[in-house]
């Protein structure tokens, strides 16, 4: 079996990898990115939808404003966010897709007697 070509992340990037999939790793701010992948939200929008509370809700979407992964508009006196990095569609649809494949394996392992 041939090993698959793919360019070699430095130590840099292999950091910054890191530090990107910790600020996901919160599942507060997960919920907000999903909330917003269904379209640009106020802060009282999302603190309805998500039922965070207010100070949560600014502290996370400012980790998510530093990172880059959500983006901030101006409208009168609200603040509307909204997804800034299209990646987060095409890492979330691999995730949820190895989260249902495992949930088909198990499920498959229950039924067959876990063999």
């Amino acid at each position: 079996m041939q090993a698959q070509k793919s360019k070699m992340m430095s130590d840099n990037q292999v950091d910054e990898a890191a530090r990107l999939f910790a600020i996901l790793s919160e599942p507060s701010r997960l919920r907000l990115l999903r909330t917003l992948m269904g379209g640009t939200r106020t802060v009282s929008e999302l603190i309805e939808e998500t039922g965070m509370k207010q100070g949560n809700v600014s502290k996370h979407l400012g980790v998510l404003l530093d990172a880059r992964f959500v983006a901030k508009e101006k409208d009168g006196n609200f603040a509307l966010y909204s997804i800034a990095d299209p990646n987060l569609f095409a890492l979330c649809k691999l995730m949820c897709g190895r989260i249902e494949e495992d949930a088909k394996r198990r499920l498959k392992e229950l039924r067959s007697g876990g063999s």
